[in-house]
């Protein structure tokens, strides 16, 4: 396999729609890379740090062959930059806090997965699933819990906070997930429904919409979910212990391929 092992040799992805009309030295940068390589439209560069490129991966036979031939075509790249050496490092997670715990400001990572669900096509077949995280910050965090922790007990989540939601309405990537600006509507209702040893057991239903002009300017993508859920909420300490959003919903591509899809998405956290 290709290591990346050096200080001058460093792997970036750019959205080509985006990078290549940048203004700056990133712009001009790509714009110079590829002019070395004029018929490639997108794909791999194996760049040196003064922007000569030393090997190109454009375009692949077959999956199952993939890898073999990124290899092929960018090893020579690497022979030509030369001897590297290994990089030190210490391994940690990049991502603590995701899913799981609070962060030093007291808000939340929480962790978000949505995947299409097509009647009759195995789970192995479909797209690989969409892993995504949503931050809130402490006062937003605080709106997902009971003011007061009561059997019975019904509020409603602040519209700005539902709209933070609207991640879970692109289950593509971000070319076609609507921003929180772009949510038409949401609702999102908590209730505690008992209280049992100094925990509150909390159920959540809702709705959300929303819509957005991909970023590659292809046209209008829809996305529509109904949403239930349950969290706990310790009140001794009044804080949430747990959290756990499902979301089943239709997303409509751009024309033509605006035929509804089915999909699903969880949104989860646990204290520790």
């Amino acid at each position: 396999m290709i290591r990346f092992v050096s200080r001058n040799c460093v792997p970036v992805a750019q959205n080509l729609y985006e990078i290549r009309k940048a203004e700056g030295p990133g712009g001009e940068f790509f714009r110079a890379v590829q002019k070395q390589r004029p018929a490639q439209y997108q794909g791999l560069y194996l760049v040196s740090p003064d922007g000569r490129v030393l090997a190109s991966h454009q375009a692949f036979k077959s999956h199952e062959t993939w890898a073999k031939e990124v290899l092929a075509d960018l090893e020579p790249g690497l022979s030509a930059f030369g001897a590297v050496k290994p990089r030190e490092f210490e391994r940690a997670d990049p991502l603590p806090h995701r899913a799981v715990g609070v962060m030093k400001d007291g808000g939340v990572c929480l962790g978000v997965y949505l995947r299409f669900a097509i009647k009759g096509i195995p789970l192995r077949e479909l797209p690989n699933p969409t892993i995504d995280s949503l931050v809130l910050a402490k006062d937003e965090w605080t709106a997902l819990a009971p003011a007061e922790a009561v059997a019975g007990r019904e509020w409603v989540v602040p519209e700005p906070v539902g709209r933070k939601f609207g991640r879970v309405l692109g289950p593509g990537d971000e070319n076609t997930m609507p921003r929180p600006g772009e949510v038409t509507s949401v609702r999102l209702v908590g209730r505690v429904n008992s209280v049992e040893g100094g925990v509150a057991y909390l159920t959540y239903e809702g709705q959300i919409a929303g819509s957005h002009v991909t970023q590659s300017n292809r046209g209008l993508c829809h996305g529509q979910a109904k949403l239930s859920g349950v969290g706990r909420y310790d009140t001794r300490s009044r804080r949430m212990v747990a959290l756990t959003l499902v979301f089943d919903g239709v997303f409509r591509n751009v024309t033509p391929y605006d035929r509804p899809a089915s999909y699903s998405a969880v949104v989860e956290w646990r204290e520790r």
